[in-house]
């Protein structure tokens, strides 16, 4: 038996659930990434590509042929602030050397950046006051104690020299100024609107859909997500370790084209009918018994009336799963988008076949049919709804008696 004193644990919050938390720093880098894309814009500056996840969590191509590479690091405002000490900060350090050591004469800077406050004081905690002696120092001999200490612990973690840390170090920055986890995806479209030429013909939520379609980009060359779209006939033409590295290299690098590419798609993507949320109606909403009195008014057989009962459930059902896989907010505002093209398609069904003559639901139906064939062949936006989910959506609106299939309502009559 179950213990009435507690929740079941579909109505409570996991205590630790690093996946979710994992996903939001994903996501967090991907949008960092695509704000970095917009500086391809900008002819005063000489970065001529980005790469994502490729040695570092971004890299910069400089119009010299070397590279910046940035470390990408987040914290909640609730947790401490950054200092010299922390693991990350010395583990990203360290990757700076190894780089530096890997690739020596190829990377112009290495960037520690975040959007979480870094300790500042006059002292080995604060990484600002180490890399600033470690800028003036001419040799580790010649550094303080305690910044020659903490160089020592970067360049074991890196297995590399004190030479070459501090070699590496010179050329390292770190920044607190990068935009909060919440805040992220506002200044991508901020920096989108003001870089992106494309952006001056756009709405705001044109920019909106431009800058997630940028984001999901960076996401997939993150990922190695080419490597699911490679011809199976490469390695019979190649070898396939070259094949596979020029793949992955590809995949990860993101050219202004490439970017001018995405945020066009993402532009010219429908935009939902998107209203109020305030005004959103659940799925499942209406009166079953309304339904069938408005649908047998209309001359539907006892076996259309089955089959639209069958059909609004199974829409509504999907509504539901929605709200599950997308949060309430945005599987309300799907199925508010397709509830809004069923009902604009039935009123045009409507007036297409109303008669007085005769009951003429089924012709309305045929007609309204058409139409999502119709949708569907422009490709406009359904999302994962099949035809048979809108026809359902057009039934569960007229179970709430905003779709009427009869001029006589004598239903209004009981």
């Amino acid at each position: 038996m179950a213990d009435p004193s507690t929740l079941p644990p579909d109505q409570t919050i996991a205590p630790n659930d690093p996946g979710d938390e994992t996903a939001r720093r994903y996501r967090y880098q991907w949008t960092w990434a695509a704000i970095v894309c917009c500086i391809m814009f900008d002819d005063t500056q000489d970065v001529m590509e980005v790469y994502c996840e490729q040695h570092e969590d971004v890299l910069l191509k400089h119009k010299d042929g070397r590279f910046t590479g940035h470390q990408v690091k987040t914290r909640e405002s609730d947790q401490p602030i950054w200092k010299a000490s922390d693991d990350q900060v010395r583990s990203a350090c360290a990757r700076f050397v190894t780089l530096e050591a890997d690739y020596p004469g190829h990377l112009r800077a290495f960037r520690f950046v975040t959007s979480h406050p870094l300790h500042v004081a006059n002292n080995a905690q604060a990484l600002g006051y180490i890399l600033g002696q470690i800028a003036a120092a001419p040799t580790v001999a010649d550094l303080p104690s305690n910044v020659a200490t903490w160089l020592r612990r970067v360049a074991v973690e890196a297995n590399r020299s004190e030479t070459i840390a501090l070699q590496a170090l010179k050329k390292t920055t770190a920044s607190d100024d990068l935009p909060k986890l919440r805040d992220s995806f506002a200044r991508l479209v901020e920096t989108v609107t003001g870089s992106w030429p494309g952006a001056v013909d756009c709405s705001h939520d044109a920019v909106r859909r431009a800058s997630t379609a940028l984001i999901d980009e960076c996401g997939r060359a993150s990922s190695l997500n080419h490597q699911q779209t490679l011809p199976a006939y490469i390695p019979a033409v190649s070898s396939p370790a070259e094949t596979e590295l020029l793949a992955r290299i590809i995949g990860k690098r993101m050219t202004v084209d490439r970017v001018r590419t995405v945020l066009k798609a993402g532009f010219n993507a429908t935009a939902t009918l998107a209203g109020d949320p305030g005004a959103h109606v659940e799925p499942g909403h209406g009166s079953t018994d309304l339904m069938l009195k408005k649908l047998d008014a209309g001359g539907f057989s006892a076996v259309s009336c089955n089959s639209a009962e069958d059909l609004r459930d199974k829409a509504d059902y999907l509504g539901i799963a929605w709200t599950k896989q997308h949060g309430r907010i945005k599987g309300l505002e799907r199925y508010d988008h397709v509830r809004s093209v069923a009902l604009s398609d039935a009123a045009r069904a409507y007036e297409a076949t109303k008669t007085a003559e005769q009951p003429f639901g089924p012709a309305m139906r045929e007609d309204l049919r058409q139409r999502f064939r119709e949708r569907r062949a422009r490709n406009e936006q359904l999302f994962d709804c099949s035809d048979e989910h809108l026809e359902g959506v057009a039934y569960s609106l007229t179970a709430q008696c905003k779709i009427h299939w009869s001029t006589n309502r004598p239903w209004e009559k009981e």
